[in-house]
């Protein structure tokens, strides 16, 4: 071999060897930096005075970034979550009444992972932290609560209704099968006096669906378009006990909810065809088998009776919310509420 063909091996191999080390570099940073995938967001809560996103862990993660924006901002970062396995922060600088979006992007060193644009969302509302107030209007209870309260079974919402037409109500439901007992506000022209055309707080107790069963209770009088802190508990033995702003103000005694299983569930009605309501009940907390769990998240299952209402539970995740709302329609000529109860309602039933 001579030496020219010498020569252009040699520059051909010192080509190839400074070219390859380069290529490899370059080959295993875009694998490292793939491997840095955008952490998967699993939800976002209220937690008393605070929101509580988490997340997955993010494989070769040394920690995390939390943006946070409203409805007219931008993303902007909040927290440096130091740890990859860390998948969770709490968010104590929010405001009642304040929608928020959440997500996290991963980091090492000065990399940083992509994420989630959407994000998660939450409509941040003040939990219940102001003096019993049994005239009600925009108050809530530190009184009574599900959280301080004996009981085996309690339900406990802030609750608004409004509507339109003859009748309508929105309801806090314990029952079984065959058995209830309901709380809440009703509006109803055609009630007996004196509670015609006025809103009141009743109960009713029904022992069982039979003729006769059904006992209406009115405790007092409520107002429209406004906000009041309720709660009815059920105990061992069949005692329910109804509260209005952390106050005991009627307790009624239904031996068919007595040692079993009892289902909780909000429910907005109205009376006649073309009758709307309109039910928010928010800040809602739950108790079963005598259990109760401040951050507990819930299933929901839509019982829903009348293909006019729609009732939505897919703030209750976000924000423990659901609203009822619609007008009935598809009964029959004469039919009412009370001949038809099962046709005219929006029910979601909470599954422990």
């Amino acid at each position: 071999m001579n030496r020219k063909a010498i020569k252009k091996i040699m520059l051909f191999l010192l080509a190839f060897m400074l070219v390859f080390p380069v290529y490899s570099f370059g080959k295993a940073e875009a694998v490292q930096a793939a491997a840095l995938k955008a952490p998967k967001l699993s939800k976002v809560v209220r937690v008393n005075k605070s929101v509580k996103i988490t997340w997955k862990k993010s494989k070769g993660a040394s920690g995390y970034y939390v943006m946070r924006k409203t409805e007219n901002s931008s993303w902007k970062k909040i927290k440096t979550v130091k740890g990859g396995s860390k998948t969770s922060y709490t968010d104590k600088k929010v405001k009642s009444g304040t929608t928020y979006y959440y997500t996290v992007k991963a980091y090492k060193g000065k990399k940083v992972s992509s994420y989630n644009k959407k994000g998660l969302k939450i409509v941040y509302e003040v939990p219940t932290t102001t003096k019993p107030d049994t005239a009600g209007g925009n108050t809530t209870a530190t009184g009574s609560t599900a959280a301080n309260t004996a009981s085996e079974y309690t339900i406990e919402t802030d609750v608004v209704l409004s509507g339109s037409g003859s009748g309508y109500h929105a309801k806090l439901v314990a029952c079984t099968a065959t058995s209830a007992v309901s709380f809440g506000i009703q509006y109803d022209k055609h009630a007996r006096a004196p509670y015609t055309g006025k809103a009141w707080f009743m109960i009713e107790n029904v022992a069982h669906n039979g003729a006769g069963g059904q006992n209406y209770i009115w405790v007092q009088k409520a107002a429209r378009d406004k906000t009041y802190h309720v709660m009815l508990t059920v105990k061992k033995d069949g005692t329910c006990n109804c509260y209005i702003n952390g106050k005991l103000v009627k307790t009624v005694k239904n031996s068919s909810l007595a040692n079993t299983t009892v289902y909780l569930r909000v429910e907005g009605s109205a009376r006649l065809n073309g009758d709307s309501v309109n039910a928010t009940f928010s800040n809602i907390e739950l108790k079963a088998d005598g259990k109760y769990y401040a951050d507990k998240i819930w299933g929901t299952h839509d019982f829903t009776t009348n293909k006019g209402i729609k009732a939505d539970a897919s703030g209750y995740a976000a924000s423990k919310r659901v609203t009822i709302k619609g007008k009935v329609k598809g009964l029959a000529s004469g039919q009412d509420w009370d001949s038809a109860y099962e046709q005219v309602s929006g029910i979601i039933q909470f599954v422990n």
